[in-house]
């Protein structure tokens, strides 16, 4: 619901479907990671949300990014065609203008990706681009 309402206030509707599905697929991973992460009641006080996601503009594009408590870089995989998952992270690449992760100062990850979207819908604004892994 995030994404959608961030989306529809920014007007970029021309986003909303495949900012949806990057959106689920960056969150999934991000919560299966975590998964195994236990905390102390302590750091559960500091940090209620283990996954968090935030979104931002630069020009035509749009950047989600995903916070989650695990340091392990996120890989694509190569499933088996009876494999039911593995597939997240290469539509994640195959739907997105560029992807890729970060570790804040603060620990943990952050895996992003840039959308492109509709150059009439350049708004400008935002923070500049995050550089690591692009897909040419």
């Amino acid at each position: 619901m995030h994404v959608r309402r961030t989306l529809i206030g920014w007007e970029r509707q021309d986003l909303l479907d495949t900012a949806e599905l990057i959106a689920s697929e960056l969150v999934t991973n991000a919560i299966k990671a975590t998964g195994d992460i236990t905390v102390s009641h302590e750091e559960a006080m500091l940090s209620p949300d283990l996954v968090t996601i935030g979104m931002y503009r630069t020009g035509s594009y749009v950047v989600i990014e995903v916070w989650d408590g695990d340091r392990t870089p996120p890989a694509p995989k190569t499933p088996s065609d009876d494999e039911e998952g593995g597939r997240g992270l290469l539509l994640v690449e195959l739907m997105c203008r560029s992807w890729g992760y970060r570790w804040p100062a603060t620990g943990s990850k952050v895996v992003w990706c840039m959308i492109a979207g509709d150059p009439d819908h350049a708004s400008g604004g935002g923070s500049p681009v995050p550089r690591s892994r692009t897909k040419e």
